[in-house]
């Protein structure tokens, strides 16, 4: 029995219409995928300008000797205090630049927590200049919880990072997860010591701190790295293989 030719136009209709639409949507995924891409390279430049900005203002906050109330051995001092906050952000920005060369492409956790560091980060001109000031162990001790806020937010995004570059899969959860809660507990035993430590000994605390971004920056984290190598040879693979399957 034929079916009646007003029914099979409707079918041949429906058809094409849905057609039309899974059309659409792939031009729309492909359309947000390129945006999210481009997303990430608006991102990287807003870091640059941002971190500039924080260096600029906290150079502009060293006392100059020309005031009655400021000697010349306050404006050394501020200096020094300058030189140690300026490596520290210098060594986030470059911890960020390596993390963002693991993403592909910037997903909203990574928008997000991006926004969150940079706004915590923010906020070490303000200690600076509190220290500049008063050079006293309750301004160290604040430096420090600032500093350890700022550098659980970068652990943050080094995990969405894993995830943004293996994908969404069990093995890759677990593994960004134990490497992410491995080096918060590093930073975690790491400021307390130096906030206790900060307590009592301030002068010495600040060395150390200066010593942080030093060590990372020169001697970087030889198991880290080869961590991250791992990872991206593992996302190598997974990508190749996918490309197999497509062209399969």
């Amino acid at each position: 029995m034929k079916k009646p030719r007003a029914r099979v136009d409707r079918e041949v209709l429906s058809l094409g219409d849905q057609a039309k639409q899974e059309e659409i949507q792939a031009e729309f995924l492909k359309i947000r995928d390129t945006e999210e891409g481009r997303l990430k390279e608006h991102l990287e430049t807003f870091n640059d300008g941002v971190i500039a900005i924080i260096i600029t203002i906290m150079v502009l906050e060293v006392p100059l000797p020309t005031a009655a109330d400021t000697s010349y051995g306050t404006f050394l001092r501020s200096i020094f205090v300058f030189l140690i906050s300026f490596f520290i952000v210098a060594n986030f920005w470059y911890q960020h630049h390596r993390t963002f060369g693991m993403i592909k492409k910037a997903s909203r956790s990574i928008l997000l927590t991006n926004f969150l560091f940079l706004a915590l980060l923010s906020i070490i001109p303000l200690m600076t200049k509190w220290i500049m000031q008063e050079p006293d162990s309750f301004a160290i001790a604040n430096y420090g919880v600032v500093y350890f806020v700022v550098s659980i937010t970068e652990l943050l995004m080094y995990r969405f990072a894993f995830t943004n570059l293996l994908g969404k899969s069990d093995a890759a959860f677990h593994f960004s997860n134990r490497i992410t809660l491995m080096r918060i507990w590093g930073q975690l035993l790491l400021n307390v010591l130096l906030i206790l430590l900060a307590l009592k000994c301030p002068s010495v605390t600040m060395i150390l701190y200066l010593s942080l971004p030093i060590i990372n920056f020169f001697f970087p984290n030889q198991l880290n790295l080869r961590r991250q190598k791992k990872v991206r040879v593992r996302a190598a693979l997974k990508q190749e293989k996918e490309k197999q399957q497509k062209l399969e």
